[in-house]
């Protein structure tokens, strides 16, 4: 069973993993915080805590301003999970991109009181939350099937003037269009695929009985896909010190989103002297060269949610908890296909659709998370956090452009799969602060957090109708285990005077991927019974890791 689904899905659609995407908190902050596991709900006193707990600001007796810059870099490692497919090449990638994903302004101002309210403290503070940096490239020789073949497939049933002459607009309006997916029109007017006998095949394939394709000769594959951008959460925080004891503090959220993903598909001949001559009315004996089709979705969101965090000093031990409502965003998304198809003696059209986009809301879920801690005097501090969310209750709302709201039912079917698939989420962070004299300070961290899918969605056949349903299969604890994230992070800290200056690193331990860049469809003369993989239709499998740098300038007054 493959753990990871496709990732050559159409972004024209919300899913429910597009609402575990947006809704998922991996923690950033500063260097002290991150390299602690940012296990901070009882610590507080450091500006990437102030996320994790409000209540937090409160604790540090000063003001404080700290920026953050660092950067991410993903390394994946790709190849077929069965060496007789294709991409059957170890593909080695590794992505850059640099980050700020902390920047903050605390006022601390004293009361002038002994006991009671002795201190308030407020300002802005921005924490990264998500990190979407990645890329993956796979490879290899494919003598089963085709790209373009999968594309002629799923035009299957539509009549040969939609492809070649309707809008791009028109077509979910036309009951004879209705479902055709624009990378089937791009493949069609790009001469991936066209008609021969009666039927759309690609132009890489061959023709036998009407029915069953296979390739002209060996093709080299490749498919890349690749993601960028963060989510920060940006708080308002105010928060009140009572006799140092205890703490209370609240935060206003406003968060932002920036995600961004394109995909590759090419293929050509791997040799291109076995493959054989391809007739076109200009050109009879054309030679098919390679072709190449690429997507590019983006999106942009922004919410707001409210915070409230209490933390206890207990002598040496330190408690936290905080509270977050669900966070409601607007987020906007556009969406565009590009395909070129390359002969040798014929000329063949460069084809890009139109931007699509869109416009809707999401509210994610609730969250809880307590911490506790103990303070090792002047040798330093260990503290340990657990956070709780249920990410089977995301949902998503009913907006759109320019006034064109959707009905109220519109995101029924999605919101049921976030229900059927999505559930718990658990977060253990775990970290450690050791005083190396009074101006150093050695730090480790490590922070777990499980899978929240708990199902999965699936294709199966009923003997009752004869067609395929989509049916929620749970997961095994072994897969669910498989499919939990791992961070080790460890930081060092330097402090003279009103400077300071941290330095953390942390590796995310991903688990791998299977996935399917391609499919075929199977059309039965009057509609799609289901979507499913030919044998031997290539399957990769992908690790990720991603490895982040991070330094922390920090002054205090």
């Amino acid at each position: 069973m493959a753990l990871g689904t496709a990732l050559a899905i159409s972004a024209s659609a919300q899913t429910w993993q597009d609402a575990l995407l947006y809704s998922e908190n991996e923690y950033g902050g500063t260097a002290r915080s991150m390299s602690m596991g940012n296990a901070f709900t009882a610590v507080g006193g450091d500006l990437g805590s102030v996320g994790i707990n409000p209540a937090g600001s409160a604790v540090a007796g000063y003001s404080q301003f700290t920026i953050s810059p660092g950067f991410s870099m993903s390394v994946s490692n790709a190849f077929s999970s069965d060496p007789d497919w294709a991409f059957g090449d170890k593909v080695h990638s590794v992505y850059t991109r640099m980050k700020m994903p902390n920047i903050g302004l605390i006022f601390a101002l004293n009361t002038g009181r002994r006991s009671g309210l002795k201190r308030i403290s407020f300002g802005f503070v921005s924490n990264s939350t998500s990190d979407y940096t990645t890329r993956m490239y796979a490879s290899g020789v494919n003598s089963s099937n085709s790209y373009c073949g999968s594309l002629a497939s799923a035009a299957a049933g539509y009549p040969e003037d939609a492809l070649a002459n309707a809008s791009w607009w028109t077509l979910d309006e036309n009951a004879s269009t209705y479902g055709l997916g624009w990378d089937a029109i791009v493949g069609y007017r790009s001469a991936m695929f066209g008609t021969v006998n009666g039927r759309y095949l690609g132009i890489t394939d061959w023709d036998k009985d009407g029915k069953n394709t296979g390739v002209l000769a060996p093709l080299y594959q490749q498919y890349g896909y690749q993601t960028k951008g963060f989510k920060h959460d940006m708080v308002f925080n105010f928060a009140m010190d009572f006799s140092d004891v205890f703490y209370v503090g609240a935060n206003l959220g406003i968060t932002t989103l920036r995600y961004g993903q394109s995909e590759y598909w090419s293929e050509e001949p791997n040799n291109e002297a076995e493959f054989p001559a391809i007739p076109f009315d200009v050109n009879p004996n054309a030679r098919f060269r390679s072709l190449e089709m690429k997507r590019a979705f983006d999106s942009k969101g922004v919410g707001a949610y409210f915070k409230l965090g209490l933390l206890w000093r207990l002598g040496a031990f330190r408690l936290g908890a905080a509270f977050q409502t669900p966070t409601v965003m607007r987020i906007n998304t556009r969406m565009a296909l590009s395909g070129k198809t390359y002969v040798d003696g014929v000329t063949l059209p460069a084809v890009q659709t139109p931007e699509w986009d869109d416009s809707y809301a999401l509210s994610s879920p609730l969250r809880f998370n307590v911490g506790a801690a103990l303070t090792l005097g002047q040798a330093g501090l260990l503290s340990a956090d657990y956070e709780l969310a249920n990410y089977g209750n995301c949902r998503f709302g009913s907006r759109s452009e320019s006034g064109q709201f959707y009905s109220s039912n519109y995101f029924d079917d999605v919101n049921a799969d976030i229900r059927d698939v999505l559930g718990v989420s658990h977060m253990l962070r775990v970290g450690a602060e050791f005083k190396l004299g009074s101006a150093f300070a050695l730090r480790l961290g490590y922070s777990f957090a499980s899978t929240a899918e708990r199902n999965y969605l699936e294709w199966v056949y009923s003997a009752t109708d004869g067609k395929e349903h989509l049916t929620v299969i749970p997961l095994t604890p072994q897969e669910r285990a498989a499919m939990c994230r791992h961070y080790v992070s460890v930081g060092t800290g330097y402090a003279a005077g009103a400077f300071f200056a941290d330095l953390a690193v942390r590796v995310k331990l991903s688990p791998s991927l299977y996935f399917i860049p391609y499919s075929y469809y199977d059309y039965n003369g009057t509609d799609y019974t289901n979507k499913y993989e030919v044998e031997a239709v290539p399957e990769i499998v992908a690790s990720y890791n991603r490895i982040e740098a991070l330094l922390t300038l920090g002054w205090r007054f």
